[in-house]
């Protein structure tokens, strides 16, 4: 097949009508066809590739916009000797150095195709597993010891920073990034550069503008890459924070101010002040259908009873879940019960008991979501929320998924009451948090 062909020509049965036909597929049509393939069909998308110049780059666009995404570790290690190739000379000349023997038979030219800018999600935490392996392929006859592991994460840093120059200079334009390490080893010294500073490269300010979705996570001080993305990213759509660790409350309500129309906001292990963040969600009301609070410690000072106010105020909200966070009392909990949540699908709160449950305020946004909820989940003491069962057999006729902790025969007989009036139900879990009842 070639990229061009004469026109063909042929007329109907009563040769009234002559009809052209296209000499070929323009890169549109073909890039709608290929995004039908499945995101790791590899090897259909490289048969594409050999067609002819106009297939390779539609299938090209697919294959490079997240590499390193949909290929193995060692397939993934292999992607660097590509990306080595756009280094500047002086970093290649500087890491041949490093790696005489291992480097010293790749390509000094670039490659015919920019892949840098069908890049549009990149994992740092693969993009550095990718790294660690690459080198050792090209390392394998030198002798293990401490001095050559320490060596070869020096080596490493320099090279995943080098890569995140080259996927911030603005050639690429990034959909979405990570920015995740947790259960993952990656601690740099005082003296090594911080490879996690991609978003503070002079090249971001265009590579992310057009970003999406940021995920951030680990046990590292977020300061600097919030501050600088705040500046960059006003479009962010999914945005995930893990890990408190000391970062700035007031640094991420800034950043989630700084968004147009924020959908998605999860936020974990947050252990230090979380009101302005909190509170800060007032300028997504209009935008935010989900909401996630997971291991969070909630403060018990004069202000708790402020804390939920902001996320009171997001009408859309479509999913709320609180799992596993301390200090989820009736006081913290009543700006929500106060809300109107029409809108609300998926209601989870999973959470240790309190002197003061929240139980009128539970059943207050059970009630409040007009038939809605169609997911909720109460991974909670049913003993000491009373009649909350009833309340869910009443307001939600809906009710496909329940997930609800059993512990004794007296609630088994509310959960076969609900099955009564919530016919529709397709799925019933029952996690073993506490002993179950005897049959």
């Amino acid at each position: 097949m070639t990229d061009q062909h004469p026109f063909k020509r042929t007329t109907d049965v009563n040769k009234s009508k002559e009809v052209h036909y296209s000499p070929y597929l323009p890169p549109e049509t073909l890039g709608e066809i290929f995004s039908f393939f499945a995101d790791d069909d590899v090897k259909s998308l490289h048969s594409c590739l050999l067609v002819n110049k106009t297939w390779c780059e539609s299938a090209a666009f697919i294959l490079w916009k997240r590499p390193f995404d949909i290929s193995s570790i060692m397939a993934s290690s292999e992607l660097v000797s590509v990306y080595f190739l756009f280094f500047s000379d002086e970093k290649k000349k500087s890491l041949l150095t490093s790696v005489p023997n291992g480097l010293s038979h790749l390509s000094s030219d670039r490659p015919a195709l920019n892949y840098l800018s069908y890049l549009k999600y990149v994992d740092f935490k693969k993009v550095y597993k990718a790294v660690r392996m690459w080198l050792r392929t090209k390392t394998l006859l030198e002798p293990f010891c401490s001095e050559f592991k320490r060596r070869q994460i020096a080596l490493t840093n320099r090279i995943v920073t080098e890569l995140g120059r080259i996927f911030t200079a603005g050639y690429a334009r990034l959909d979405r990034l990570s920015l995740d390490i947790r259960y993952f080893e990656y601690n740099p010294k005082d003296d090594e550069v911080d490879c996690l500073s991609w978003p503070c490269y002079p090249g971001a300010c265009v590579s992310l503008s057009d970003l999406r979705e940021f995920l951030c996570g680990g046990q590292f001080m977020k300061n600097r890459i919030l501050l600088s993305m705040a500046e960059i990213c006003k479009d962010i759509e999914i945005l995930s924070i893990h890990e408190s660790a000391e970062t700035s409350p007031e640094m991420l309500a800034e950043f989630i101010k700084a968004q147009r129309r924020l959908i998605k906001f999860t936020l974990t292990n947050w252990s230090s002040e979380i009101l302005e963040i909190l509170s800060s969600l007032r300028k997504q009301a209009r935008t935010l259908k989900y909401m996630e609070l997971i291991r969070c410690i909630f403060p018990r000072n004069e202000d708790y009873t402020k804390l939920f106010r902001g996320l009171a105020e997001c009408r859309n909200l479509q999913t709320l879940k609180l799992e596993q966070c301390q200090h989820l009392s009736t006081k913290l909990m009543k700006p929500l019960a106060e809300a109107s949540f029409e809108k609300l699908q998926t209601f989870i709160i999973d959470t240790e008991a309190v002197s003061d449950p929240p139980t009128t305020e539970i059943k207050a946004i059970i009630q409040n979501s007009r038939e809605s909820l169609i997911n909720i989940g109460l991974n909670v003491n049913l003993s000491l929320y009373a009649d909350i069962m009833e309340t869910i057999a009443t307001f939600c006729p809906n009710l496909l998924n329940l997930s609800v902790t059993i512990e004794r025969d007296s609630e088994m007989q509310q959960l076969i009451t609900l099955f009564r009036s919530c016919t529709n139900l397709v799925e019933l879990k029952i996690p073993k948090k506490w002993k179950l009842f005897e049959v």
